[in-house]
């Protein structure tokens, strides 16, 4: 039986282009490498400019003044509802609810547990088929703020990028890397031959580095403890903006792995 010729009348719907940003993350990946991660350019549609569309190119026996009368009331009762304590759906684009967001102790009282209300949201299933109607049009990479160039020994002889020598003096190149603030601190954490970290490790890993010589937004430089020679990542954490001003949440950046090897010797 011969096959049925495709129907000329069926057409994919048009994709919609949106620009995506690229960003450094301060996770490493499986080798190494500086990974990467994405957000999309957001455009912001209003109730009212809808209505206008609406009004434009429909024939609805309803004036715009009223669809925006009708919008606001829809919006100040679910509001209402929300208020107390209700999970909202809102149409087909999901379900916004009250949560709770951070750890609470066990001896917390009602006054602390409060501060914990914060809101999510569930996205409906319309809502996540409309998302692969995008595709990716621009790209574009943003400058990182914070991040380490190279951990290496500053003596010019020596100098060979992301590796350091036991008990001598360690430098570290990179952009915002001045410690200060709330929460600061320089790390050092031995990894494994694999460098398979698809996270920082955890904090309770993290050696401290004491000795600070110079701190700078551009140049650390520090004494390296006594480590044993093999594999290592370097962590700061500061609370530092790049022009320098207080940031309300600390940033953790690290390193590419360095080896560690031992004060070579003169004779």
């Amino acid at each position: 039986m011969p096959r049925k010729k495709p129907s000329l009348l069926t057409l994919e719907p048009l994709k919609t282009k949106v620009d995506v940003t690229l960003q450094k993350s301060n996770l490493a990946a499986d080798d190494g490498k500086p990974r990467l991660y994405g957000s999309i350019s957001r455009r912001k549609v209003t109730v009212r400019s809808v209505i206008a569309e609406m009004s434009k190119h429909s024939n609805l026996p309803l004036s715009k003044e009223l669809m925006f009368y009708v919008a606001e009331e829809l919006s100040s009762r679910m509001m209402e509802k929300f208020k107390e304590g209700y999970s909202v759906e809102l149409l087909d684009f999901g379900t916004i609810y009250p949560t709770m967001k951070g750890s609470i102790n066990q001896n917390d009282t009602p006054s602390v547990i409060n501060k914990h209300f914060n809101v999510g949201f569930t996205p409906s299933k319309q809502a996540c088929a409309a998302v692969k109607n995008l595709e990716v049009g621009k790209i574009q990479n943003v400058s990182v703020q914070h991040c380490i160039f190279s951990v290496h020994d500053p003596c010019p002889d020596l100098k060979s990028r992301n590796i350091i020598f036991s008990g001598r003096i360690g430098e570290i190149k990179g952009k915002g890397i001045k410690l200060g603030g709330t929460t600061s601190g320089l790390y050092v954490v031995p990894v494994t031959a694999n460098h398979a970290y698809r996270s920082l490790p955890d904090r309770a890993q993290w050696v401290p580095v004491t000795n600070i010589i110079t701190n700078k937004p551009s140049t650390l430089l520090f004494y390296a403890p006594d480590l044993a020679p093999g594999s290592y990542m370097f962590i700061i954490e500061t609370s530092l903006s790049t022009g320098n001003k207080p940031l309300k949440h600390s940033v953790v950046i690290h390193s590419e792995i360095v080896q560690v090897e031992k004060e070579q010797k003169t004779e």
